[in-house]
């Protein structure tokens, strides 16, 4: 049967579907909830996500759930619930990483099927780094059927990166053909001095270098934009075997998305690497490909901020990944790989954090929600 279900923001101010939420009422049998669920094509993940095509979030509620980028590989969702609006019974057919940087409103949940093993159960949860209140991070299986009313005053808002495939243990053998672009010949770019006055002024206390060295701009081999607004940018990070990076930094708070490699056991803080970093001098710090050398990553100031302090999210319970992590902005560094196949990842950029503002700025800061809520107030759901 489906019960209607109030949730409340859970430890560390995520949405987790699951917890932290109080029955209030039925309303369909069980028989009518099988029904449903078998209704319709089943293409997307059916293996894992044993539900119609028509419950997939961005079609059923797709004006809450806006897809900001999409390949063959993951999407990218920025999620929208404004206060009085209600998203259909939807689900999300894929493996998630959300990104949240901002409170969590109250909600009321209906489940398809309240008693489902895809309820958000099992969910990982990252800290915000070390001295933050954000970003934070959350790993989840994909999620059944359900549908959410926000009764709050401001929006339930965060992005999702979706794995439409996990890359998984397939990566080192499979890279060539998934992602051919990996291997296109890479732009002559020279490291920049990360303290050139002609770079431009500082970024900020936290930050004490120019704009022009962010990765996107100094590093743009390595550093995709898939997808940027004012809020945030979304990079797709690869650097190939034996390749040293150009030098750059991040200035701004981060979430990663991983589906490969070595997938944290628990979520928490970030613990302290068990063996001292290869020492990478400057001489030997020079981009390109058959620079790695022993590996290792050069930092500009092995004594400065170099992502210490961050949060480990381990992937959803019985599953190896996705996993994903917080980090605070990250000065000048250039990462290298050894392995035989590229390293590859996500990382989400937060270039303003909402936090508290986002109670009373979302219709600023977000227009599109602003014309959303006074559409759900000119004709709301029955």
């Amino acid at each position: 049967m489906t019960r209607t279900k109030i949730a409340r923001p859970v430890v560390a101010g995520l949405l987790l579907i699951a917890c932290c939420c109080l029955a209030v009422g039925a309303l369909r049998t069980g028989a009518q909830s099988s029904a449903s669920k078998a209704s319709g094509p089943q293409t997307r993940n059916p293996g894992a996500w044993p539900y119609a095509d028509s419950y997939d979030e961005v079609t059923a509620a797709g004006q809450f759930y806006r897809i900001r980028y999409e390949d063959d590989h993951v999407r990218l969702v920025e999620v929208g619930i404004v206060p009085g609006g209600r998203a259909d019974m939807h689900g999300d057919p894929y493996p998630t990483v959300i990104a949240m940087d901002g409170p969590s409103p109250k909600v009321v949940t209906q489940f398809l099927e309240p008693n489902g093993k895809l309820n958000g159960q099992g969910a990982g949860h990252a800290p915000p780094p070390q001295g933050m209140q954000y970003p934070l991070g959350e790993t989840d299986a994909p999620l059944a059927p359900r549908s959410i009313t926000n009764t709050d005053s401001f929006p339930l808002h965060y992005f999702k990166i979706e794995f439409k495939r996990i890359d998984g243990d397939d990566y080192p053998t499979h890279w060539k053909t998934w992602y051919p672009w990996m291997m296109n010949p890479l732009m002559p770019i020279l490291n920049i001095d990360p303290k050139d006055p002609r770079l431009g002024p500082q970024v900020s206390k936290e930050y004490p270098f120019a704009a022009a060295t962010e990765s996107f701009i100094s590093a743009p081999n390595n550093h995709y934009v898939r997808y940027q607004d004012d809020h945030v940018v979304f990079l797709e990070v690869c650097f190939r075997p034996t390749e040293r990076e150009n030098v750059h930094g991040h200035q701004m708070p981060s979430v990663f998305a991983r589906d490969i490699g070595n997938s944290p056991a628990v979520s928490g803080p970030t613990p302290a690497p068990a063996a001292a970093p290869i020492v990478v001098t400057t001489a030997q710090n020079q981009p390109g490909i058959g620079n790695a050398g022993a590996g290792g990553d050069w930092k500009f100031d092995p004594e400065g901020i170099n992502g210490q302090g961050g949060g480990n999210c381990a992937p959803p319970a019985g599953m190896k990944w996705p996993s994903c992590s917080t980090m605070g902005p990250q000065w000048p560094h250039a990462a290298s790989d050894t392995n035989p196949y590229p390293t590859h990842f996500y990382r989400i950029q937060f270039k303003r954090m909402d936090g508290a503002g986002l109670k009373t700025k979302w219709q600023d800061w977000y227009p599109w929600m602003r014309n959303l809520a006074v559409q759900q107030k000119e004709h709301p759901k029955k």
